[in-house]
């Protein structure tokens, strides 16, 4: 078998039938479609089942609810296939998406296979906005080749996800690298950065396959960075994942400040005078991150812009419709 699908399923009812359907008709073959039920509670857990039945290239295991990362790494322990694709249960891709990658794969058989995306952006439940994202250069490349473009593939958010991309599963078995259990935001591309290492050969096909669902609540983010109280302490994976590549400390950097805004984006004045104090104590405390009134101001005023933009594409969207 050539290719494993593992998606961890969690309390995905209304969207997993969808992108099921999307992946039988992608333009894979010799496949599997692995299930990983995470504690489901609100139906999922019997349409898993049901669709098992119903689709003979479906399996389903069962675990009590561990997250997201426990899923993933369960579905890398139960997986059959040479590659894995890492799917979320919300997601989809076009019919036929994926019949180059799939050739791709059968001719050169990289370590790993990277493709494009789109940011899918829904308003009650109508699309209203995508945002497409392509890696910067297509064919082979070695791990050297990639560092030297590091900063081009991070841009258009090559890197970052782990669900635009085909892992040789053999890879991860002999490396040990897996999904880190207590990593509550970015574990994705943590993965990716300790596994880029053990790949002597990458492929990148700038083509947007993946179809990532925006979520309409969009403090998810938000709320898990408020559990993270020691923002540079989480950073040390990343740290220590980017200087065993080779990579820049800025790179570091950039990711703690743009985690640092998303956790101010929502925050009151209050909390934002006191994130900032913590910060000026910590190991990034040279980044100038302006006053936490101006911070404050500007968050305002850029949630209010997209509050208008939404409405205002969402209403042409409907009018659209209803001619």
């Amino acid at each position: 078998m050539i290719f494993s699908v593992v998606i961890p399923c969690y309390n995905c009812v209304k969207t997993l039938e969808a992108t099921v359907n999307s992946i039988r008709a992608c333009g894979l073959t010799d496949y599997e479609i692995l299930l990983v039920d995470d504690g489901s509670s609100d139906g999922t857990t019997e349409l898993c089942d049901a669709l098992c039945v119903r689709y003979p290239e479906l399996r389903c295991v069962h675990q009590k609810n561990a997250g997201v990362s426990a899923a993933r790494n369960r579905g890398i322990d139960e997986a059959r296939g040479e590659y894995l694709w890492f799917v979320d249960a919300d997601d989809t891709v076009d019919a036929g998406a994926l019949s180059r990658a799939a050739d791709t794969i059968a001719r050169q058989q990289p370590d790993m296979l990277l493709f494009g995306m789109s940011f899918d952006y829904y308003h009650h439940g109508k699309l209203y906005r995508r945002d497409e994202l392509i890696p910067p250069c297509a064919g082979s490349l070695s791990l050297e080749q990639l560092k030297d473009s590091f900063q081009e593939f991070y841009d258009c958010n090559a890197l970052t996800p782990v669900w635009n991309k085909f892992y040789r599963r053999k890879l991860l078995l002999n490396s040990g690298v897996r999904f880190h259990v207590d990593m509550i935001l970015m574990e994705d591309f943590l993965f990716v950065l300790e596994l880029l290492p053990y790949c002597k050969n990458i492929y990148s096909l700038p083509e947007a396959i993946y179809r990532y669902r925006q979520a309409e609540d969009e403090k998810g983010a938000y709320r898990r960075l408020q559990r993270i109280s020691d923002l540079a302490g989480y950073m040390q994976p990343f740290e220590a994942g980017l200087d065993t590549l080779g990579i820049s400390a800025q790179e570091a950097e950039n990711l703690y400040e743009m985690l640092l805004r998303q956790k101010l984006y929502y925050a009151p004045l209050c909390q934002i005078r006191r994130v900032l104090a913590e910060q000026k104590q910590s190991k990034y405390a040279f980044l100038e991150m302006g006053s936490p009134l101006g911070i404050y101001l500007c968050n305002r005023k850029t949630q209010l812009r997209h509050r208008v933009a939404v409405a205002v594409k969402s209403s042409c969207l409907y009018q659209k419709h209803k001619t």
